[in-house]
């Protein structure tokens, strides 16, 4: 009976080792806290080291709060930082994190943790860069958070557990569930300001 269950130990312990080391070891500090106590796993692609899990932080770096918006209308309208759970249920944000509109993302007032930002579109193209060089790389942002989108219009939510969308400082980038690739522009807010009101998650890049 011993002998039998030590090397299942061996086992579970090397799948263990494998499995959380992959997307929480940094080299820096394997989590990061956000203003509200949430902690993030972290992991190294390249030279950046990303978040492994999306944004879910309710209040700016100052401790200003974002607005939760429910109302489909109010998404619609609204030129302020908002934020909403996917379907407007809480029980995806655990898993999931929560959707941002991009006035969030935009205010001076900082909306990612001290000592990290929203990806810029060097840092996005380095990303795809890795990912073309190392598919296995696209886990490490798959595994916390393909949690879909909110439309623009009609505030509708799409492709949860499917797709997963990320704001960048000027352009959105997403990653599908069944590819490696990494896709820009789905969203170019600049050009087009009623697309600020997508709906989309964050994962924020180490300073």
């Amino acid at each position: 009976m011993k002998t039998a269950f030590t090397p299942f130990l061996y086992t579970i312990l090397i799948i263990y080792i494998l499995f959380f080391t992959r997307c929480t070891n940094s080299g820096s500090g394997a989590f990061v806290k956000d203003i509200d106590g949430n902690v993030y796993p972290t992991c190294t692609i390249g030279n950046e080291v990303w978040m492994a899990a999306n944004l879910r932080v309710t209040r700016y770096r100052n401790g200003d709060p974002v607005s939760l918006l429910t109302d489909s209308t109010a998404w619609s309208k609204t030129t302020t930082g908002a934020y909403c759970f996917y379907n407007n249920d809480y029980s995806f944000d655990t898993a999931y994190g929560k959707l941002y509109n991009w006035y969030a993302i935009n205010d001076p007032r900082n909306i990612a943790p001290e000592g990290w930002h929203i990806p810029t579109n060097e840092e996005i193209t380095a990303l795809i860069t890795e990912l073309e060089k190392d598919p296995a790389n696209a886990g490490k942002l798959k595994q916390n958070g393909l949690g879909g989108y909110r439309f623009y219009t009609g505030a509708t939510f799409h492709t949860l557990g499917f797709n997963g969308y990320w704001w960048g400082a000027n352009h959105s980038f997403e990653l599908y569930d069944h590819s490696p690739r990494m896709y820009t522009g789905m969203a170019d807010v600049q050009r087009n300001t009623y697309e600020a009101g997508y709906g989309m998650a964050i994962r924020c890049v180490k300073d």
